[in-house]
């Protein structure tokens, strides 16, 4: 069991009152500033590329609500690691070092212990109370095909969960819980700063372009039909909805991850006057 994931009652809509976080005098004078994630495998990369341009412009960033991909970046993020590890963090991955075969009675191919270990020791083994920005991972309880929204526990573990593609991945044993990956359900998690107190959400979304490539591998096609059930439920009610073109690139290119982190660059940069302005700068 995962003992402190959650507890009872609190990962249905946050209320204002108990989740707003903490800010300092001079803090107090702008909105609270929300980021949503989206799930898009490597593509993630695009997203880090984003946060680098959100640091160089200070851009604050209090609360993050992230699914799939996008909770490896948010949570690597969350826990202090520049944007520029977190993308070459990214482009060093291989299938060797973040997962292994799963025995033939498993619920998916392969199992993600590899990658929440990597995850965990980076964060040297942090839970969400250590972080140093609120994050809120997205997953989904196949057993009940209800939206799980994870602020507790081992952040290694909540990272796993809500990348758990179904099929591909073995689902995160939570009592009775089977947690997997969050793009079932909500794969751009905009509602869910707002709902955590943001007055502003900036949205990087990775996931919901039409692909231009034709799927080369089972895994590319395993998510790019995770993307397309996704589009069908996503909702993109958002302040800033930040779109990285990187619709050429498959969902496990690892060679092409500086590139994509460019591409995140570009559209964050665009992005950045309207941000201004929202954030009364």
């Amino acid at each position: 069991m995962w003992p402190s994931i959650r507890k009872p009652g609190m990962l249905s809509r946050p209320t204002t009152t108990e989740t707003r976080p903490t800010m300092n005098a001079e803090d107090k004078a702008r909105p609270v500033v929300g980021l949503a994630l989206s799930g898009g495998a490597v593509r993630g990369a695009a997203q880090a590329g984003a946060l680098s341009v959100f640091d160089e412009h200070d851009v604050p960033i209090d609360i993050i609500a992230a699914t799939s991909a996008g909770t490896t970046v948010g949570a690597l993020y969350a826990g202090g690691v520049p944007p520029e590890e977190i993308s070459a963090l990214i482009g060093s991955m291989t299938w060797p070092t973040a997962t292994k075969l799963a025995g033939l009675k498993r619920l998916g191919l392969f199992t993600m212990g590899p990658f929440s270990e990597l995850i965990s020791e980076r964060l040297d083994g942090a839970t969400f109370a250590d972080l140093d920005k609120k994050l809120i991972a997205v997953a989904c309880d196949i057993i009940t095909g209800t939206r799980v929204l994870i602020t507790e526990g081992d952040v290694g573990k909540a990272v796993q969960a809500s990348s758990a593609v179904p099929g591909l991945f073995v689902p995160v044993e939570d009592g009775d819980r089977l947690l997997i990956d969050g793009g079932t359900v909500d794969n751009y998690p905009v509602t869910v700063p707002y709902e955590a107190g943001a007055d502003v959400v900036i949205g990087v979304d990775i996931g919901s372009q039409p692909g231009t490539h034709r799927p080369k591998r089972i895994l590319d096609v395993v998510v790019a039909a995770a993307a397309v059930r996704s589009k069908s439920t996503g909702v993109r009610i958002v302040d800033v909805d930040i779109v990285p073109d990187v619709r050429e690139f498959a969902s496990f290119d690892f060679e092409a991850v500086p590139e994509m982190y460019e591409r995140g660059r570009q559209a964050a940069e665009e992005a950045m006057p309207k941000i201004n302005a929202l954030l009364g700068r």
